[in-house]
């Protein structure tokens, strides 16, 4: 593509450039100034939209809570699934396993904990191979989007990489626009040819990997999935019907770096506003308390039920069970029934108890119970100091 062939006029073309290129700058600015707390909530967001992203590319069709309730284990995705739709679950299974190899450390320890956290129900139950096979082709996919990225050379432009990806994206094999195929069908003694789509192009493997790609030329300084960054109308597929017209192709790629960008910004200015709000909802807890890491689960993913928190904190039963009652009486808890299994969620708008000492009031702990805690803690906390550790840094370390 050449400046000559753009439909709009060069300058219109270059302010809409300059939009996407600063969209991206700030995006990248934005992440290197936040906070931790408000970093971890904007990667378990994202982790959380790119999982929806990829299912609704595959063409299942489903709603947020129905995504929840299925990620927990207690419903199908949708009702009807999709003619050629691939598992979900050996999907999600297949991005969690992918993005543990993150060079971004907060995506791929948070990508770690809840590939545990997935419960969702099997696709082919009593079908060994079938399930095999499943998982063969999903890891194909992200293997050939890994080989495809590696092919092609980093650049400090990045609207110029853009246009070269979605260029190799049309000439794949795998990854072109899906064509529509003739399928024989018979209705009695009736025979007819239809034609169907094929299945859908499986791009969201490259939307995962391509911030690899961009963090390696320098253009950001962590690895970010991007969903929505490949445009189907902008691929140059092999026939007429499937490809965009070459004038268009410049504005379709600057449009979809700025909206994607714009909208990554617009999620970390979301994750910010929510982790003040989390510290201003939790007065008087222990710092070293994992009821904070537990509220910016329930806010950053959504509806989980006990069993995930307990794999994603590596904490036990019990605890899980006084850390959703201590939140449920001071009133941030919401819970949702299905199938006999409780989601919970909070409530940000609950108003908290003023007092710093109300949560341990309200616990069902004796006086002494409590006092033995607050020793015990207190020997804990002289214990890491001799070792060198904070008791911040101890809370935060993996769970085994």
């Amino acid at each position: 593509m050449v400046p000559s062939e753009y439909r709009l006029p060069d300058p219109a073309q270059r302010d809409l450039d300059a939009e996407a290129l600063l969209a991206l700058g700030r995006l990248d600015g934005a992440l290197g100034a936040v906070r931790p707390t408000t970093l971890r909530l904007f990667a378990i967001r994202l982790l959380r939209d790119l999982l929806v992203a990829v299912l609704r590319q595959e063409g299942h069709a489903f709603t947020d809570q129905r995504f929840h309730a299925w990620f927990a284990g207690v419903a199908t995705l949708s009702d009807q699934p999709p003619r050629l739709a691939r598992s979900p679950r050996v999907l999600c299974e297949a991005v969690l396993t992918e993005l543990t190899h993150s060079s971004w450390e907060v995506l791929a320890e948070l990508a770690a904990r809840f590939q545990a956290a997935l419960l969702a129900p099997g696709d082919h139950i009593g079908s060994d191979i079938a399930d095999e096979t499943a998982r063969q082709d999903a890891y194909a996919i992200v293997v050939a989007a890994r080989d495809l990225i590696a092919e092609l050379e980093p650049s400090p432009l990045p609207l110029s990489a853009l246009e070269r990806l979605h260029r190799a994206v049309g000439e794949h094999v795998l990854f072109a626009l899906p064509e529509r195929a003739p399928e024989p069908i018979a209705i009695g003694s009736i025979r007819l040819t239809v034609e169907r789509a094929g299945a859908p192009s499986p791009r969201w493997a490259l939307e995962m990997l391509w911030g690899e790609h961009w963090r390696a030329a320098g253009l950001m300084a962590h690895a970010l999935p991007l969903p929505g960054l490949i445009r189907l109308d902008a691929l140059r597929a092999d026939t007429p019907s499937g490809r965009a017209e070459p004038d268009e192709a410049p504005t379709i790629l600057a449009t979809a770096l700025r909206d994607v960008a714009q909208g990554l910004c617009g999620n970390l200015t979301e994750a910010d506003q929510l982790a003040r709000r989390l510290e201003d909802s939790q007065p008087g807890r222990r710092r070293s308390s994992r009821a904070p890491a537990l509220l910016e689960l329930l806010a950053g993913f959504g509806p989980m039920r006990s069993a995930q928190i307990e794999a994603l904190l590596g904490a036990t039963r019990l605890g899980v069970r006084t850390m959703l009652g201590a939140l449920d009486k001071v009133g941030m808890l919401e819970r949702t029934t299905l199938a006999g299994v409780h989601l919970y969620s909070v409530n940000l708008d609950a108003r908290v108890a003023e007092d710093a000492n109300d949560l341990a009031v309200s616990s069902t702990f004796s006086s002494a119970a409590l006092g033995e805690y607050e020793a015990a803690m207190a020997d804990i906390d002289a214990l890491l100091a001799r070792s060198g550790v904070s008791l911040d840094e101890a809370d935060w370390e993996d769970e085994p």
